[in-house]
């Protein structure tokens, strides 16, 4: 039992050497770009741990968490530049699942989502100089859908339209198409079709309203998005769809108070991913600040903010714990002993085992302070072997405390001085 004790610190110290290691060779991966290689380090120490004993550290377990979130944001960066918009996409609804909030992944999403209608765009452009109106209204339809109000899109419509308004009986066609599009829900259609028929003829009041009733429903629709997005948490995509909603319809009622809470609950969310951060860098005071601000800010994720602020302060926890440790490991007992017992007074209930550590320390420094006590006591009387022997003793409860280890050497020079002394005087 003894050997296990003995060698448990040992072990303790090769995991965190081997986390440290990885979490610095990801860390200089990262500063070079290459996060790809600096995710693949981590999950491979991870996938290690997890083999070895079951349980990851903690401190692995935030950097890989961080290097995943770092490396899909990469992996999605990548992929838009090689024309691979839904690939990213994909990549930025995992962040967002994972880290909503997360810093340039709305940024990112937007460029995806720019791009892929700038194809659609591109494609309509095609249809266009060939002359197939219709296919070409339909890929600039397809550029709205990715980015509503796109204006090469919209440009590219009213190209169409105006070469549309060239043909014959143009507004009633126009209205009867916008008519025959409201069946299928098909509102985005029913408004350019309707606003056609208003282009060739401003004073059809049936076309005017039904744009209007397209604009309400895609407003509606648009609203709609932006609460799911709202309750998943993707608080940056629902600031978009509210003000998409508001700019079709001003007058649609709760956008404008949405569009504010959603403008704070962004907010929010960068505070939430800097106090991490903070965390991370053990900055606590920095984090608590920057979480009490979030919580003020936020309505919905206050539950999210409050398990932060009770992790925070269980890490601040453990890393003045780990104080302790490094200081019992390397055998400064009173030092561990006050860096628990501090911990001990801010963690009535317990934290961890300071407790039985303090139990432990107590018992160890008193039993080195008793047997101190009786050393000076024997050579004060003379008694230099007994003297030797409970300096010894106390060297054995607490190594390294005070000069056990020079006073035990002069005593044996003194005996061997007397030894030497008494025979030659004989």
């Amino acid at each position: 039992m003894k050997t296990i004790r003995t060698l448990l610190p040992c072990l303790l110290l090769l995991a965190a050497c081997s986390t440290h290691s990885a979490i610095e060779q990801s860390e200089h991966y990262a500063h070079l770009g290459d996060y790809n290689r600096a995710y693949e380090v981590l999950e491979d120490e991870r996938q290690a741990q997890l083999s070895s004993g079951g349980t990851v550290d903690a401190e692995l377990e935030a950097a890989h968490a961080s290097a995943k979130k770092a490396y899909l944001l990469w992996r999605a960066r990548q992929r838009i530049f090689r024309e691979r918009e839904d690939e990213a996409l994909a990549d930025l609804d995992l962040l967002d699942q994972l880290s909503p909030g997360y810093p340039e992944a709305d940024v990112l999403r937007q460029r995806a989502l720019v791009k892929k209608a700038m194809h659609a765009v591109e494609r309509g452009d095609e249809f266009l100089r060939n002359k197939d109106l219709e296919s070409a209204l339909a890929q600039y339809i397809e550029a709205e859908h990715s980015v509503p109000g796109f204006e090469p899109a919209v440009k590219g419509s009213e190209e169409v339209h105006e070469a549309m308004l060239r043909l014959t009986k143009r507004a009633q066609q126009q209205f009867l198409e916008a008519v025959r599009k409201l069946p299928e829900f098909k509102f985005i259609e029913v408004r350019w079709h309707s606003t056609n028929a208003l282009e060739n003829d401003p004073a059809r009041e049936d076309a005017g309203k039904l744009k209007e009733r397209a604009n309400g429903e895609i407003a509606q629709n648009a609203f709609k998005r932006a609460k799911e997005n709202e309750q998943r948490g993707l608080y940056g995509a629902a600031l978009l769809e509210y003000k998409t909603a508001q700019r079709l319809d001003p007058s649609l009622a709760g956008v404008a108070d949405s569009i504010a809470q959603m403008k704070r609950e962004v907010e929010a969310a960068g505070l939430i991913e800097r106090a991490q951060v903070a965390m991370r860098a053990g900055k606590f005071d920095e984090a608590n600040e920057d979480l009490g601000e979030a919580f003020d800010l936020s309505v919905m994720a206050r539950g999210t903010i409050s398990e932060l602020m009770i992790q925070a302060r269980r890490k601040e926890g453990e890393s003045r714990y780990q104080l302790g440790r490094d200081a019992e490991i390397l055998g400064k007992k009173q030092d561990a002993l006050t860096a628990y017992e501090a911990l001990s007074k801010d963690w009535p209930d317990g934290l961890l085992d300071e407790k039985a550590r303090i139990a432990g320390l107590r018992a160890d420094i008193e039993g080195a302070q008793r047997e101190w006590a009786a050393a000076e006591a024997a050579e004060a009387a003379g008694d230099l072997a007994q003297a030797i022997e409970h300096y010894r003793n106390s060297e054995q409860f607490y190594a390294g405390w005070k000069d056990g280890k020079a006073r035990i050497e002069r005593l044996r020079e003194q005996i061997a001085r007397t030894t030497n002394g008494g025979t030659s005087g004989g």
